[in-house]
């Protein structure tokens, strides 16, 4: 599996859960903000960075911009 597929894969699986009952257990830091990405996509860019080897937010985020 590529890592286009992995990344969709995990999107979807996140996107479900997230709706079942994910949702009651995250909070976005920012609510009066308006952003640009989904709670769904910030975790899937988080589980993503993880899964990639990446441990910390600045790393995850730097991994991520580059995309």
């Amino acid at each position: 599996m590529d890592w286009q597929d992995q990344l969709i894969a995990i999107y979807l699986y996140l996107c479900k859960q997230y709706k079942a009952d994910l949702w009651a257990c995250v909070q976005r830091f920012s609510p009066h903000v308006e952003l640009q990405l989904t709670d769904e996509e910030v975790i899937t860019l988080y589980w993503f960075g993880l899964l990639d080897g990446h441990r910390t937010i600045k790393q995850i985020h730097t991994y991520a911009d580059r995309h």
